[in-house]
């Protein structure tokens, strides 16, 4: 795969996330301004967590993940006919429909026991209870609905098509957000359920016409649970699923451990990852999907130079992105805190506290991007069950650190443990890919490029070190700016050292400058 396209799809994806983001953050805006922290916000977010627990363990990431390396097989082997790819369209489809279609009617029937097994502090206010159980029943049918979005994802992944499915969970957002402000009066608070299913719709919606675009359209197939290429679906999307119900679990304990320490700290490490999760999700995520579809075409084609090529471009690109990214957490914790989070009852305690646990998850930030990328390598190969068990073994290693690095740094003691954890997955990714490809997962450096890295991550550090000290008493902006300057400098160095990566660099900068001359025209 050529860098240039593997960069692009992957500032595609990140844009997009990056609009999901933004926009995720103005719906929980009006969410808190309507309806404020009241018994109708905690029985929505109550209803909310069952179809939206099963979205993250079913539909979210295990679906479209799984569908990709099946699907690249029909698409590199029919490249002349579209027959079996669109026989396998139809199965996975149509399998999935009836599954998941059975899973919401029986959540739907049995809501009110669902709601009282998972509510069981508001059995003693029966109004409460019953708009619980009410939002939940409207709010099943949007397990279907984002299940299809997820099927439409790895489809159109496949066929290289990024940019549609990226953008998709915006109107996942503005559906809740045109539900509050158009629906309110008439439907009261369950217009934040309907919000949701409408959402969910318009996800599904946005991704259809790309596909038809390409030739293949969404139909029942009766016979879809004898199709091998469903079959082998379900297969690798099994071990997917319980490594996400793992990292749930995961992040229970945390929470739990956190609880044992003092006041505020589940807080302060609810914000500190949400902060690291921005550059993780914005880049480290959005080249983990990009990259899949490459990847599992190349095995296809039992082309495994060019797998190990494509694997190392991605590898170079976390390393160019995220090592900048460790430094800058860990040298403006605090600063950084402050900007995004500084106002109203997030005092200065909590700010301090916020930006200790982020100083202690940042180095894990690298690690964390790494293993999305080796994860997705292993899939490519049609591998689920390897990632599963080594994930296993980290939330198990996880646990044993949290509980003794609790004792020396109280709550920071978990930010740690978890960044210790990610390297330990880290290296077992690295040892078993390496063992089931028998090549090198990290290429020898083409000529200076590690030099080359070294000095501009250097001059980066000592850009941190300066700007730290200017901007110790200015205001929260000088910061900004000062943050700004420092990100411009570190995308400029690579001119300066005549690096590979400005060849990519400049090749995005003249497709910015032929959109904006297209929209001025």
């Amino acid at each position: 795969m050529k860098e240039t396209a593997l960069f692009k799809n992957t500032v595609v994806i990140g844009l997009g996330t990056l609009l999901s983001r933004i926009s995720g953050l103005l719906r929980e805006i009006l969410i808190s301004s309507f309806f404020g922290a009241t018994w109708v916000t905690d029985a929505f977010l109550i209803a909310y967590t069952i179809p939206n627990l099963l979205r993250r363990l079913f539909a979210e990431g295990a679906l479209s993940t799984s569908v990709v390396p099946v699907f690249s097989r029909y698409f590199v082997a029919s490249s002349s006919s579209k027959e079996e790819p669109q026989n396998f369209v139809s199965s996975v489809f149509s399998g999935f429909t009836f599954i998941v279609t059975l899973v919401c009617v029986l959540g739907m029937v049995f809501s009110s026991s669902i709601v009282h097994s998972v509510a069981f502090g508001f059995r003693s206010e029966p109004a409460k209870l019953f708009f619980t159980t009410r939002s939940t029943q409207i709010m099943f049918p949007f397990l279907l609905l984002i299940s299809w979005s997820a099927l439409l994802m790895g489809f159109l992944n496949t066929l290289h098509i990024f940019s549609w499915s990226a953008v998709a969970p915006f109107f996942f957002n503005l559906g809740t957000i045109v539900s509050i402000l158009a629906f309110r009066h008439i439907f009261g608070p369950y217009a934040l359920a309907f919000g949701v299913v409408l959402g969910g719709l318009w996800q599904f919606l946005f991704q259809i016409p790309p596909l038809r675009q390409k030739g293949f359209t969404l139909r029942i197939r009766w016979r879809c649970f004898r199709d091998p290429g469903f079959q082998e679906v379900l297969r690798l999307m099994l071990p997917v699923t319980f490594a996400l119900a793992v990292s749930q679990v995961n992040t229970l304990v945390d929470r739990i451990v956190a609880s044992l320490c003092r006041e505020g700290a589940v807080s302060a490490l609810y914000f500190s990852d949400r902060l690291m999760e921005f550059p993780l999700g914005v880049f480290g995520v959005a080249l983990s999907v990009a990259i899949l579809p490459s990847l599992s075409q190349n095995v296809w084609m039992e082309n495994m130079e060019e797998w190990q090529g494509t694997l190392w471009q991605g590898i170079r690109w976390v390393l160019f992105f995220m090592l900048p990214a460790v430094v800058f957490l860990m040298v403006f914790p605090l600063p950084l805190v402050n900007l995004v989070y500084r106002r109203g009852m997030f005092d200065h305690l909590a700010a301090e506290m916020t930006a200790a646990a982020l100083f202690f998850y940042a180095p894990g930030l690298l690690f964390f991007a790494l293993n999305h990328l080796l994860t997705r390598a292993f899939y490519s190969l049609r591998d689920t069950r390897t990632p599963v068990k080594i994930g296993l073994l980290s939330v198990l290693l996880n646990v044993v650190l949290d509980l003794w690095l609790v004792r020396f740094l109280d709550f920071r003691g978990v930010a740690l443990a978890t960044s210790f954890s990610a390297f330990f997955q880290f290296t077992l990714l690295v040892y078993f890919l390496r063992q089931k490809t028998k090549v090198e997962v990290f290429l020898r450096s083409p000529g200076d490029w590690l030099w080359k890295v070294g000095v501009q991550l250097g001059v980066f550090i000592l850009g941190c070190v300066c700007v730290a000290r200017a901007t110790t008493r200015s205001s929260l902006w000088g910061f900004a700016l000062g943050a700004l300057f420092l990100w411009v400098l570190y995308l400029v160095l690579p001119f300066l050292l005549r690096m590979d990566e400005r060849k990519v660099l400049l090749a995005m900068l003249g497709d910015v400058r032929r959109v904006f001359r297209q929209l001025g025209g």
